[in-house]
């Protein structure tokens, strides 16, 4: 497989995870896949990346209410003389109506919209890193489905190379040139073949399991389209490293979570400053008339309280979100070197083994089929040789998908699964 498909798979989750539309569940679902197309429905009908889209949801509603002018009160009474001398006023009632309009003159309105604002670009960032998790998951479990797929069609072939095999001790023993250990010797083997046949159909049947998981859909049971082979990614650790700081989801994250505190902690500063209140008010009489208006102001005084206590755990929360960003950009940059250096590793294996090893060379077994034949081989030699051959694809297959599986984590820690 080139390198440009999957640059262009693991990039599609990015387009769709974090603002994508739920799309129509009846939709019928594809029993072949690609990994371009497994994405792109893990973006679009993935439960939990839905689930992490509503916090989307909830963080614009809170930037609605931070933007939100305080309500004014608006009041009414009425007064009646309930006997003495009329020292109150004159007249057999008196009315009263008052409104009153809190001031919010220190910045709290703009603070609060400012810590809303990045509320809000901390709940897209999170979705990012769901996004980007769900990514890797999903380009695993295709990985690994290709993976038992490819080793189904191997123990297949090898199980009916075996049953051949069976069949040639089966003529020796008529004809008296076998035992019926040779016989006895070789159904095991073909039992043994068989076993790891239902082993290698569930392990397919695992990882379909998987991806209709993923999408919500339990009774889909996809194939992955295509064969095992790895991207072929550059392990220039210094690119990586670049690519690492500005792209990583976790990073994203933790970043945006300090962004999130900074702000908290403004918009504490900002309520610290009493809400000052403008009152405007009219009062008049009945038998006989008589009006006065009224305007007035009123304030706390922060004597007793002066809201310290939201304030320091706004700095503290902030000073928490520094240290968790510092962690985890640390520990993000020894991942990426860890993983760079078992990626090295692992090609290195699988460089070696197919450089020494044809997997898919008949000869061997065509060798001890002859020598079987013409009685100058055992029935050991015989399963041997097949055995050996089937170990020797199968092997091949996990080097593959060890090597793909390093490439899809690195590309996931650096921001290329979610973009």
């Amino acid at each position: 497989m080139s390198r440009r498909p999957w640059r262009t798979a693991v990039a599609a989750l990015a387009l769709f995870a974090p603002y994508a539309v739920a799309q129509d569940d009846a939709r019928p679902l594809p029993e072949l896949l690609s990994l371009q197309s497994l994405l792109r429905l893990v973006a679009e009908r993935s439960p939990r990346l839905a689930a992490e889209r509503v916090g989307v949801d909830a963080a614009e509603a809170d930037l609605v209410t931070a933007g939100a002018l305080p309500n004014p009160s608006v009041s009414y009474g009425r007064s009646r003389p309930s006997g003495g001398a009329n020292t109150v006023f004159e007249g057999s009632r008196q009315l009263q109506a008052g409104v009153e309009f809190p001031l919010l003159i220190a910045g709290q309105r703009g603070a609060r919209v400012e810590a809303a604002e990045q509320g809000v670009l901390g709940a897209r960032a999170r979705v990012g890193l769901a996004g980007s998790e769900l990514a890797l998951r999903a380009a695993e479990l295709f990985a690994g489905l290709q993976a038992a797929q490819e080793k189904a069609v191997v123990l297949a072939e090898a199980h009916g190379e075996i049953e051949r095999a069976a069949a040639l001790v089966s003529g020796r023993l008529d004809s008296g040139m076998a035992s019926r250990y040779d016989l006895a010797r070789v159904e095991i083997e073909v039992a043994g073949i068989a076993v790891r046949l239902a082993d290698a159909h569930g392990d397919v049947a695992e990882k379909s399991a998987g991806l209709a998981t993923l999408v919500g859909a339990p009774g889909w049971r996809p194939r992955a389209a295509g064969l095992l082979a790895p991207a072929g990614l550059r392990s220039d650790p210094l690119a990586w490293r670049a690519t690492l700081a500005s792209g990583n989801p976790q990073i994203i994250a933790a970043r945006r979570d300090e962004d999130v505190a900074r702000a908290a902690v403004t918009r504490a500063e900002r309520e610290r400053w009493p809400v000052p209140v403008l009152s405007l008010g009219r009062t008049w009489t009945s038998d006989p008339f008589g009006a006065a208006n009224f305007i007035g102001f009123s304030t706390e005084i922060p004597l007793f309280d002066s809201r310290r206590g939201p304030l320091s755990k706004a700095q503290a929360d902030l000073r928490a979100a520094e240290r968790r960003r510092e962690a985890t950009e640390a520990e993000a940059g020894v991942e990426l070197g860890r993983l760079l250096e078992a990626l090295d590793q692992r090609r290195g294996a699988l460089e070696r083994f197919e450089r020494k090893v044809d997997v898919r060379s008949p000869a061997l077994r065509q060798m001890a089929e002859d020598a079987y034949r013409l009685g100058r081989g055992t029935v050991l030699e015989l399963i041997d040789a097949a055995r050996t051959r089937v170990d020797a694809r199968v092997a091949a297959i996990d080097l593959r998908l060890g090597v793909l599986q390093q490439e899809l984590r690195i590309q996931a820690l650096a921001g290329g699964l979610k973009g």
